[in-house]
């Protein structure tokens, strides 16, 4: 994602939790599909958060994404009612029901970097680092080193590789009953929230795509199949964008009017006419600059429409991300109201 202006927000450090991930975590998630039905309001007194937890613990910088693609091939028949999966390279397309309306697209690669010759690092999408931040491989525990910016260039301190090694942040999730900080919640927080939607919309399809922070591939390659197959004109983003100084963080999902891609105006009046009916919290967003896979859609030469719906959050391709738990609840709410509604307005 790099949905909004380039500027990050400074936030508050105080967290009541750190989520031990070698403790907590299992390969599978263990809770049935009702658990997270009705976990979707994130309960503020005693939050819990175990899929977005599982989800943050999977390493995929663009280019390595058969990790988080083997998982959800194998999570989402063991929770989702009468999936049907079509793996392309490390995308999915997930779809339930005979013939869904709408698509959401959410992209499962993150941020990261290479390890270069002279233990350089070069960024893989646009890493927004800070000198010491911690970083280790991608795929392992341990093995943890530091990030040193000296005289504009990236390098990699305090542990060895071999040149071309995958390098992701290395800090753990840290929560409260507010919020969520952690690196890579753009886009774990978007691919919850779709995962949300396939448990609770009957008639859905969901592309997780590849190289969104790198080449958009996977959006372009799911928008033709979704195409051919479904016949799907309509696609909502499920990603994270920004907090800025008209977006803020605790005040609902934000819905992009455009960012450096326009959106067809047609097609963003019934959205936003369906949001307003819904009465879940949302902002409007408006950019100039930024994008996501609403903007390899369009270029794609398919006839999808496409709206991005997103939480905001602070610190954008930090190790600090940090999201409100109230946000990700009015992103998934208003995806699944979007829909249903979208939904009836192509049957009317």
């Amino acid at each position: 994602m790099c949905h909004g202006c380039s500027r990050a927000s400074n936030h508050g450090t105080s967290v009541s939790y750190i989520y031990d991930l070698q403790v907590h975590y299992s390969t599978k998630f263990d809770k049935p599909a009702s658990f997270l039905l009705q976990s979707r309001t994130v309960n503020l007194e005693n939050p819990d958060i175990s899929l977005l937890l599982e989800l943050l613990q999977i390493d995929s910088p663009s280019g390595d994404e058969a990790p988080i693609a083997d998982w959800l091939e194998s999570w989402i028949p063991d929770n989702v009612i009468n999936p049907e999966i079509q793996r392309y390279g490390d995308s999915l397309i997930v779809s339930r029901g005979k013939r869904p309306d709408v698509a959401l697209f959410a992209h499962i690669d993150t941020t990261g970097f290479t390890l270069g010759y002279g233990s350089s690092l070069i960024p893989i999408g646009g890493p927004a680092v800070v000198s010491g931040d911690g970083v280790r491989p991608a795929g392992q525990s341990g093995s943890e080193a530091t990030l040193e910016v000296r005289s504009g260039e990236w390098l990699l301190k305090g542990a060895a590789a071999a040149p071309g090694s995958r390098y992701v942040y290395s800090a753990a999730p840290e929560y409260d009953t507010k919020s969520i900080r952690s690196p890579y919640l753009d886009n774990r927080a978007g691919v919850y929230s779709a995962l949300q939607c396939l448990l609770q919309c009957n008639n859905i399809a969901v592309a997780f795509t590849t190289g969104e922070e790198h080449s958009g591939n996977g959006a372009t390659v799911c928008a033709g199949m979704l195409y051919r197959d479904f016949g799907i004109t309509q696609a909502l983003i499920s990603d994270i964008t920004w907090d800025t100084e008209y977006i803020k963080c605790g005040q609902g999902v934000a819905i992009s009017l455009r960012d450096r891609m326009v959106p067809r105006q047609r097609f963003l009046d019934q959205v936003l006419k369906i949001a307003e009916e819904s009465g879940i919290p949302f902002q409007r967003e408006i950019e100039s600059a930024g994008g996501s896979d609403g903007g390899y859609i369009q270029r794609s030469g398919h006839p999808i429409d496409w709206v991005f719906v997103g939480a905001p959050e602070k610190g954008p391709h930090t190790a600090r991300e940090e999201i409100v738990f109230s946000d990700l609840e009015s992103m998934t709410e208003m995806l699944a109201a979007l829909v249903r509604g979208l939904k009836k307005e192509t049957e009317g």
